[in-house]
C-alpha cells in the first residue's frame, strides 16, 4: 500500500488488484478509501489458468513457461557482466553455475511472469487498453529483470516490504538446522553414521520402495548388485510418513539407510542420523576471498549473486562431505526440478561420482520451457526422442541411454487383479471396457476444474445410457474427485449399475495394471498413464490434450486419432469404435509409432537401468575413474541393446555414440 501510494496517479480513480491480502492490509486500505486518498475500487485478482488459451487454443500458461523461460536466460547474461560471476567461475564449472543460476531466476521470476501474461490476456479478451502496473516484492535482479521486461503496456515496479513474514519459517528453520548440526559435532565419533568401506549406490527416499508400484529400488531386483552396496537415505522431500515397517523392510533386503535429519515420523537412532560438519570447505574459503571491482558488484544485484553463489557451494560441500562420509559413487534420485539437484551434479562432478535420473513421465510442456528438471550424467529415457528435451532445458547432461518405460516388472505379479477389474465389469454387463486417468488441477495449473467436471460428466453420463460400456477410473490421487462434488452424484449413479469401478490406494500404483482388463485408456492432456498403458499393458490409448499443447509430436503423428484437443470429438469417436472397430480402425492404435515410445516393451526396463548400475559399481570397484566407469558401462550396454541406445549428449549435433562414445 505504501508502494501504490507513492504512484503520482494515485490522485485519480485506478483499480487495484491483489493476489493476497493481509488484514492490516486491508484496514489500511479501509482507511485511505474513507479519507477519499485513494478512489479506485479493490479486488481479488480471478484468475483460472485451465480455462484461459491463446488464439491458437493453446493453454495460456504453456505462454507464460516459454515468456518465463526466455526471460530468465536474458537476465543471466546480465548477470555474467558481474565480476562475482567471474569469481564463481573459478570455483565451479561454468555451464552447471550458469544451470543454478538460471533455475534460481526461473523460480523467482516465474510467479511474476505468468501474473502479466494473465494481465495481458485479459486485455485482449476484455478489450481493455489502460495501462497496467505490477507491484511486486523485490529481489536482488530486479533492475535487470526491468531492463529486459517482456512488456511496454505492463510495467513493472518492485517494492520493498518492511517485515517479510515468508521470511520467518526459514528462519525458524536455518536455526532448527543449527541446533540439530552443533548437536552432531559434539557427538563422539563411535555415535555417528559409519563409513562405507566399499563404493556404494546412493538412493534418495522419495516414491517408495514397494516394487509392486512406483518406487525408487525398481533398478534394484534383477541388478545382482549386492544388497550392502545400496544405502538409502531419507531428507524432507518425501509425500508420505516413513514407518518402522519401512524401516524393517529396508534393513530385511540388507541395505543401510540413513536420515539426513532428525524427525519424529522417521525410528531413529544416533547412529542412523548424519549431519555435516559445521566447518567451511575450500569452495566457501575461497568465496570470501574473492575481490569484487565496480560498485555494481556490490549493489542489490551483486549481493543476490555472491548470496545465491554463496549458497551453492555450501551445497555442493555439503553433499561432498555426505559421498565422502558414505564412499558413494552412484547417485540414483527420482526427484525432478530441484536445485539440490544441480549441486549434488557439481559434488560429484568433484567427487569422481555419477548422478542417475530417469525419465518419469511424459513430456508435456513445450521445449525449452522446463530449465533444469533433469541434471543428471546419465538419464536413462523411454525412447530415443527424450534427447530432444533434455538440449532444449539446458540439462547439461553427459548421456542419455535408452532403457524403455522402467516400472512395468511386475505384469505377471498383477495380471490376476486385471482379471478380477475385468470379470466384474462383465458380470455386470459391461463387454466395452474403458479405463478412465485424470490429473490433478487447480487455478494455476493447465488442467482446471472445469475441464475435469467435463471430462468425468461425459463418460460417467456414457456409462449410465449405454448398458454394454464399463468404466475403471483411475486417479491421480484421490484429492482430485474429492475436490469435484458437483459430480459425486452422478458417480454414485455410475457405480450403482456395478459397471464402473473407481480404483483404490492409487498414490504410487502403476497406471498400466488397470488398462490390462480394457478396451481403450483415455488420459487427460498429453498424459503419461496414457502411454504406459500403452507401453505396457498394450491396449489402445487416447490422449484428451484439452490444454491443447498442439506443438507436440502427436498431433502430427495422429490428431484426430491418438490425441484430441476436443472433448466433443473424443466421445463421438469412441461410441463409433465401440459400436464397430471398423468405423475408427486408427483410434487409439500406436502400432506404427510404437517404437518411438518405447523400442523395448518388454518389462525388462527396471533390468537393464540395474545392469548399467552394476557395471558401474564393477568399474570404480577396480579403482578407476568415472570416465572409465561410465566408458565401460556405455560400451556394454551399447553391446547388448544396440548403439543407437547410447546417446551422447556432450555432442553438439547428438550424435549417437558408437559403445564407447
Amino acid at each position: 500500500m505504501w508502494k501504490i501510494l507513492s504512484f503520482d496517479n494515485m490522485r485519480r480513480s485506478v483499480d487495484i488488484c491483489f493476489l493476497d491480502i493481509t488484514y492490516s492490509g486491508w484496514l489500511f486500505f479501509k482507511c485511505l478509501r474513507f479519507f477519499h486518498i485513494i478512489k479506485g475500487r479493490v479486488s481479488k485478482f480471478e484468475y483460472n489458468m485451465g480455462d484461459m488459451h491463446l488464439a491458437t487454443g493453446e493453454s495460456l500458461l504453456y505462454e507464460s513457461y516459454r515468456i518465463s523461460s526466455e526471460t530468465t536466460i536474458a537476465v543471466v547474461d546480465r548477470l555474467k557482466e558481474l565480476s562475482v560471476y567471474h569469481g564463481l567461475t573459478s570455483l565451479l564449472p561454468q555451464n552447471k553455475l550458469d544451470l543454478y543460476l538460471e533455475k534460481c531466476v526461473y523460480e523467482e521470476i516465474f510467479p511474476i511472469l505468468r501474473f502479466l501474461c494473465i494481465i495481458q490476456w485479459k486485455n485482449r479478451n476484455e478489450k481493455r487498453q489502460h495501462h497496467g502496473v505490477i507491484v511486486w516484492p523485490e529481489n536482488g535482479f530486479f533492475s535487470d529483470l526491468q531492463r529486459v521486461w517482456p512488456d511496454g503496456d505492463v510495467s513493472l515496479v518492485a517494492n520493498k516490504p518492511l517485515f517479510v513474514f515468508p521470511l520467518v519459517r526459514p528462519f525458524v528453520k536455518k536455526l532448527y538446522d543449527l541446533i540439530q548440526d552443533v548437536f552432531a559435532s559434539l557427538l563422539p565419533e563411535r555415535l555417528k553414521p559409519p563409513y562405507a568401506k566399499k563404493p556404494c549406490i546412493a538412493v534418495h527416499y522419495a516414491e517408495g520402495i514397494d516394487i509392486k508400484r512406483r518406487s525408487d529400488i525398481f533398478w534394484y531386483p534383477y541388478s545382482q548388485i549386492g544388497p550392502e552396496r545400496v544405502i538409502v537415505y531419507f531428507d524432507r522431500s518425501y509425500t508420505h510418513p516413513i514407518t518402522k515397517e519401512h524401516i524393517k523392510q529396508i534393513e530385511s533386503m540388507g541395505m543401510r539407510w540413513v536420515s539426513l535429519c532428525w524427525r519424529r515420523d522417521i525410528p531413529c537412532g544416533l547412529k542412523t542420523v548424519w549431519r555435516a560438519s559445521l566447518g567451511k570447505g575450500p569452495l566457501l574459503t575461497g568465496l570470501k576471498k574473492m575481490e569484487v571491482h565496480s560498485k555494481k558488484d556490490t549493489d542489490g544485484i551483486g549481493k543476490w549473486l555472491f548470496k545465491a553463489g554463496a549458497h551453492l557451494l555450501k551445497e555442493v560441500e555439503y553433499w561432498q562431505a555426505f559421498y565422502r562420509r558414505f564412499n558413494v559413487v552412484v547417485h540414483h534420485d527420482a526427484v525432478e526440478c530441484g536445485l539440490q539437484n544441480i549441486a549434488q551434479n557439481i559434488a560429484l562432478d568433484f567427487e569422481d561420482g555419477v548422478r542417475v535420473g530417469k525419465q518419469g513421465s511424459e513430456f508435456y510442456i513445450p521445449f525449452g520451457a522446463m530449465i533444469g528438471y533433469y541434471p543428471d550424467h546419465i538419464f536413462f529415457s523411454w525412447n530415443s526422442r527424450m534427447p530432444t528435451f533434455l538440449r532444449a532445458d539446458r540439462n547439461r547432461n553427459d548421456y542419455c541411454i535408452v532403457s524403455g518405460f522402467p516400472h512395468n516388472s511386475s505384469i505377471d505379479k498383477d495380471s490376476n487383479d486385471s482379471y478380477c477389474l475385468q470379470k466384474i465389469l462383465k458380470d455386470a454387463g459391461g463387454q466395452f471396457l474403458v479405463v478412465l486417468y485424470d490429473n490433478m488441477f487447480s487455478i494455476d495449473l493447465h488442467y482446471s476444474k472445469t475441464m475435469m467436471l467435463s471430462l468425468y460428466r461425459n463418460f460417467l453420463e456414457w456409462i449410465i445410457e449405454d448398458s454394454e460400456v464399463g468404466l475403471i477410473i483411475k486417479s491421480k490421487k484421490p484429492q482430485v474427485l474429492d475436490a469435484l462434488p458437483e459430480i459425486h452424484d452422478l458417480l454414485t449413479s455410475a457405480k450403482t449399475t456395478g459397471r464402473c469401478i473407481q480404483l483404490g490406494d492409487v498414490y504410487g500404483s502403476l497406471p498400466s495394471n488397470a488398462a490390462r482388463s480394457a478396451n481403450i485408456a483415455v488420459g487427460i492432456g498429453i498424459s503419461s498413464a496414457v502411454t504406459e498403458a500403452v507401453i505396457a499393458a498394450g491396449c489402445r490409448g487416447v490422449h484428451c490434450d484439452l490444454p491443447g499443447l498442439r506443438s507436440h509430436l502427436y498431433y502430427q503423428w495422429g490428431h484426430g486419432k491418438l490425441i484430441f484437443d476436443d472433448l466433443d470429438s473424443l466421445m463421438k469417436s469412441l461410441k463409433l469404435y465401440k459400436e464397430n472397430p471398423e468405423n475408427e480402425p486408427e483410434l487409439g492404435d500406436w502400432s506404427s509409432r510404437i517404437d518411438d515410445l518405447d523400442p523395448f516393451r518388454d518389462g525388462r526396463g527396471g533390468e537393464r537401468i540395474g545392469t548399467y548400475m552394476r557395471w558401474l559399481l564393477k568399474i570404480f570397484d577396480e579403482g578407476k575413474n568415472r570416465n572409465n566407469a561410465i566408458q565401460y558401462a556405455n560400451k556394454r550396454y551399447a553391446e547388448q541393446w544396440g548403439d543407437d541406445k547410447v546417446i551422447d549428449m556432450t555432442s553438439e549435433s547428438l550424435n549417437k555414440v558408437n559403445g564407447v562414445g
